[in-house]
Protein backbone atom coordinates (compact mmCIF):
# COMPACT_ATOMS: atom_id res chain seq x y z
CA UNK A 1 0.00 0.00 0.00
CA UNK A 2 2.87 2.37 0.83
CA UNK A 3 4.47 1.75 -2.58
CA UNK A 4 1.15 2.42 -4.25
CA UNK A 5 0.77 5.79 -2.53
CA UNK A 6 4.30 6.79 -3.51
CA UNK A 7 3.61 5.81 -7.11
CA UNK A 8 0.40 7.84 -7.23
CA UNK A 9 2.17 10.86 -5.75
CA UNK A 10 4.83 10.69 -8.48
CA UNK A 11 2.20 10.45 -11.21
CA UNK A 12 0.30 13.39 -9.72
CA UNK A 13 3.39 15.61 -9.71
CA UNK A 14 4.20 14.91 -13.35
CA UNK A 15 0.58 15.41 -14.35
CA UNK A 16 0.31 18.87 -12.86
CA UNK A 17 -0.42 21.57 -15.50
CA UNK A 18 2.15 24.31 -16.04
CA UNK A 19 1.08 27.78 -14.90
CA UNK A 20 1.39 30.62 -17.41
CA UNK A 21 0.83 34.33 -17.36
CA UNK A 22 -2.86 34.99 -17.92
CA UNK A 23 -3.59 37.57 -20.61
CA UNK A 24 -6.52 38.84 -18.52
CA UNK A 25 -3.88 40.17 -16.10
CA UNK A 26 -2.01 41.98 -18.90
CA UNK A 27 -1.92 45.72 -18.14
CA UNK A 28 0.23 47.02 -20.98
CA UNK A 29 -1.83 46.26 -24.08
CA UNK A 30 -2.32 49.46 -26.08
CA UNK A 31 -0.50 51.62 -23.52
CA UNK A 32 1.78 54.49 -24.50
CA UNK A 33 5.54 54.42 -24.05
CA UNK A 34 8.59 56.53 -24.76
CA UNK A 35 11.77 55.35 -26.46
CA UNK A 36 14.45 57.09 -24.42
CA UNK A 37 17.04 55.67 -26.81
CA UNK A 38 15.73 55.93 -30.38
CA UNK A 39 14.99 53.05 -32.69
CA UNK A 40 16.62 52.86 -36.11
CA UNK A 41 14.85 54.71 -38.90
CA UNK A 42 14.96 51.49 -40.92
CA UNK A 43 12.94 49.62 -38.26
CA UNK A 44 11.19 52.54 -36.65
CA UNK A 45 8.27 52.89 -34.26
CA UNK A 46 7.25 56.44 -35.11
CA UNK A 47 3.86 56.30 -33.41
CA UNK A 48 5.05 54.29 -30.39
CA UNK A 49 2.48 51.54 -30.67
CA UNK A 50 4.25 48.45 -32.05
CA UNK A 51 5.56 47.27 -28.70
CA UNK A 52 2.16 47.15 -26.99
CA UNK A 53 -0.18 46.24 -29.86
CA UNK A 54 -0.07 42.50 -29.15
CA UNK A 55 1.26 41.66 -32.61
CA UNK A 56 4.14 39.16 -32.56
CA UNK A 57 6.68 38.98 -35.36
CA UNK A 58 6.38 36.11 -37.82
CA UNK A 59 8.74 34.87 -40.48
CA UNK A 60 8.50 36.82 -43.72
CA UNK A 61 10.45 35.63 -46.74
CA UNK A 62 12.32 33.25 -44.44
CA UNK A 63 13.32 35.87 -41.85
CA UNK A 64 11.69 37.26 -38.72
CA UNK A 65 13.35 40.67 -38.95
CA UNK A 66 11.46 41.43 -42.17
CA UNK A 67 8.21 41.32 -40.21
CA UNK A 68 6.76 44.77 -39.65
CA UNK A 69 6.03 43.87 -36.02
CA UNK A 70 9.61 44.39 -34.83
CA UNK A 71 11.28 47.57 -33.64
CA UNK A 72 15.02 47.59 -34.33
CA UNK A 73 17.64 49.26 -32.15
CA UNK A 74 21.07 49.70 -33.72
CA UNK A 75 24.18 49.45 -31.56
CA UNK A 76 25.10 53.03 -32.48
CA UNK A 77 22.06 54.29 -30.55
CA UNK A 78 22.70 52.58 -27.22
CA UNK A 79 23.38 54.89 -24.28
CA UNK A 80 26.64 55.33 -22.37
CA UNK A 81 25.86 52.18 -20.36
CA UNK A 82 25.29 50.07 -23.44
CA UNK A 83 21.52 50.06 -22.90
CA UNK A 84 18.33 50.74 -24.80
CA UNK A 85 15.71 52.31 -22.51
CA UNK A 86 11.92 52.33 -22.82
CA UNK A 87 9.48 53.90 -20.34
CA UNK A 88 5.95 52.50 -20.40
CA UNK A 89 3.00 54.47 -19.01
CA UNK A 90 0.29 52.20 -17.59
CA UNK A 91 -2.11 55.15 -17.52
CA UNK A 92 -2.77 55.11 -13.79
CA UNK A 93 -1.16 54.07 -10.53
CA UNK A 94 -1.21 50.32 -9.95
CA UNK A 95 -0.62 48.49 -6.69
CA UNK A 96 -0.07 44.92 -7.85
CA UNK A 97 2.55 44.82 -10.61
CA UNK A 98 4.01 41.34 -10.75
CA UNK A 99 5.76 40.43 -14.02
CA UNK A 100 7.57 42.36 -16.76
CA UNK A 101 8.34 40.79 -20.13
CA UNK A 102 10.17 41.60 -23.34
CA UNK A 103 9.88 39.57 -26.53
CA UNK A 104 13.13 39.63 -28.49
CA UNK A 105 14.60 38.29 -31.71
CA UNK A 106 17.85 36.42 -32.35
CA UNK A 107 18.63 36.22 -36.08
CA UNK A 108 22.39 36.06 -36.21
CA UNK A 109 22.90 36.08 -39.98
CA UNK A 110 21.38 39.58 -39.96
CA UNK A 111 23.54 40.69 -37.02
CA UNK A 112 20.58 40.56 -34.63
CA UNK A 113 21.33 39.05 -31.23
CA UNK A 114 19.29 38.60 -28.08
CA UNK A 115 19.90 41.27 -25.43
CA UNK A 116 22.34 40.39 -22.70
CA UNK A 117 20.23 41.51 -19.76
CA UNK A 118 16.88 43.05 -18.83
CA UNK A 119 16.53 45.31 -15.79
CA UNK A 120 13.17 46.76 -14.77
CA UNK A 121 12.42 49.83 -12.64
CA UNK A 122 9.07 51.23 -11.48
CA UNK A 123 7.97 54.75 -10.52
CA UNK A 124 4.83 56.75 -9.80
CA UNK A 125 6.04 59.61 -12.01
CA UNK A 126 7.72 59.73 -15.41
CA UNK A 127 10.55 61.93 -14.15
CA UNK A 128 10.43 60.59 -10.60
CA UNK A 129 12.66 58.23 -8.69
CA UNK A 130 12.59 54.69 -10.02
CA UNK A 131 12.70 51.65 -7.76
CA UNK A 132 14.40 48.48 -9.04
CA UNK A 133 11.91 45.67 -9.64
CA UNK A 134 14.47 43.08 -10.69
CA UNK A 135 16.72 41.88 -13.48
CA UNK A 136 17.31 38.78 -15.54
CA UNK A 137 20.31 37.67 -17.57
CA UNK A 138 19.47 36.40 -21.05
CA UNK A 139 21.64 33.44 -22.00
CA UNK A 140 20.62 32.97 -25.62
CA UNK A 141 22.65 31.17 -28.25
CA UNK A 142 24.95 33.22 -30.51
CA UNK A 143 25.49 30.42 -32.99
CA UNK A 144 25.55 31.53 -36.62
CA UNK A 145 22.36 30.56 -38.42
CA UNK A 146 20.20 31.04 -35.33
CA UNK A 147 16.71 32.32 -36.14
CA UNK A 148 14.33 32.39 -33.18
CA UNK A 149 12.19 34.56 -30.96
CA UNK A 150 12.35 34.47 -27.18
CA UNK A 151 11.11 36.11 -24.01
CA UNK A 152 12.80 37.46 -20.90
CA UNK A 153 10.73 37.89 -17.73
CA UNK A 154 11.37 39.76 -14.51
CA UNK A 155 9.02 38.61 -11.74
CA UNK A 156 8.74 40.26 -8.33
CA UNK A 157 8.48 38.37 -5.05
CA UNK A 158 5.47 40.46 -4.01
CA UNK A 159 3.16 43.09 -5.45
CA UNK A 160 4.92 46.21 -6.71
CA UNK A 161 3.20 49.61 -6.92
CA UNK A 162 3.75 52.08 -9.74
CA UNK A 163 2.54 53.62 -12.97
CA UNK A 164 5.66 54.05 -15.09
CA UNK A 165 7.80 51.03 -15.95
CA UNK A 166 11.34 51.52 -17.19
CA UNK A 167 12.70 48.67 -19.30
CA UNK A 168 16.49 48.80 -19.50
CA UNK A 169 17.62 46.39 -22.20
CA UNK A 170 21.36 45.79 -22.19
CA UNK A 171 22.72 45.31 -25.70
CA UNK A 172 24.73 42.17 -26.36
CA UNK A 173 28.39 42.76 -25.51
CA UNK A 174 31.12 41.80 -28.02
CA UNK A 175 32.03 38.13 -27.73
CA UNK A 176 34.63 35.71 -29.06
CA UNK A 177 33.79 33.12 -31.67
CA UNK A 178 36.60 30.94 -32.96
CA UNK A 179 39.19 33.58 -32.18
CA UNK A 180 37.18 36.35 -33.82
CA UNK A 181 35.52 39.17 -31.87
CA UNK A 182 31.88 39.54 -32.88
CA UNK A 183 29.99 42.79 -32.28
CA UNK A 184 26.22 42.48 -32.22
CA UNK A 185 24.71 44.99 -34.60
CA UNK A 186 21.10 45.00 -33.49
CA UNK A 187 18.56 44.40 -30.74
CA UNK A 188 15.04 43.66 -32.03
CA UNK A 189 11.84 43.67 -29.93
CA UNK A 190 8.22 43.12 -30.88
CA UNK A 191 6.46 43.42 -27.48
CA UNK A 192 6.93 44.70 -23.95
CA UNK A 193 4.43 43.47 -21.37
CA UNK A 194 3.44 44.13 -17.78
CA UNK A 195 1.22 41.79 -15.75
CA UNK A 196 -0.57 42.23 -12.47
CA UNK A 197 -0.67 39.64 -9.69
CA UNK A 198 -4.23 38.76 -10.69
CA UNK A 199 -2.72 36.03 -12.86
CA UNK A 200 -4.86 32.92 -13.13
CA UNK A 201 -2.96 29.70 -13.93
CA UNK A 202 -3.66 28.46 -17.42
CA UNK A 203 -3.56 24.77 -18.29
CA UNK A 204 -2.69 23.00 -21.48
CA UNK A 205 -5.62 20.58 -21.55
CA UNK A 206 -4.08 18.41 -24.29
CA UNK A 207 -0.80 18.14 -22.45
CA UNK A 208 -2.50 17.34 -19.16
CA UNK A 209 -4.70 14.72 -20.80
CA UNK A 210 -1.67 13.07 -22.38
CA UNK A 211 0.12 12.95 -19.03
CA UNK A 212 -2.91 11.41 -17.38
CA UNK A 213 -3.09 8.73 -20.06
CA UNK A 214 0.59 7.94 -19.46
CA UNK A 215 -0.14 7.80 -15.72
CA UNK A 216 -3.05 5.41 -16.22
CA UNK A 217 -0.96 3.12 -18.44
CA UNK A 218 1.90 3.15 -15.94
CA UNK A 219 -0.51 2.47 -13.08
CA UNK A 220 -2.01 -0.46 -14.96
CA UNK A 221 1.47 -1.87 -15.50
CA UNK A 222 2.18 -1.39 -11.80
CA UNK A 223 -0.94 -3.37 -10.84
CA UNK A 224 0.03 -6.08 -13.29
CA UNK A 225 3.44 -6.48 -11.69
CA UNK A 226 1.87 -6.66 -8.24
CA UNK A 227 -0.53 -9.34 -9.45
CA UNK A 228 2.32 -11.40 -10.92
CA UNK A 229 4.23 -11.19 -7.64
CA UNK A 230 1.26 -12.57 -5.75
CA UNK A 231 0.96 -15.47 -8.15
Amino acid sequence: MKKLLIFLAIVAVFALPVAALDESALLSRGKEYTLITPASAAYADDESFKLTDGVKGEQTEGYYYKSGAFVGFNQTNKDENGDFVIILDLGSERTNLKAFVINYLAETEAGIYAPEKLTVYVSGEFDGDYTPAGLVTIDETTEMGTSLTGTATVSTAGDTPGRFVKFVIHHKEPFEDGGTTISAGWTFLDEIEVYSSDTVPKTDDKGTAALLVVGIIAFSAFLGLQKKRKT
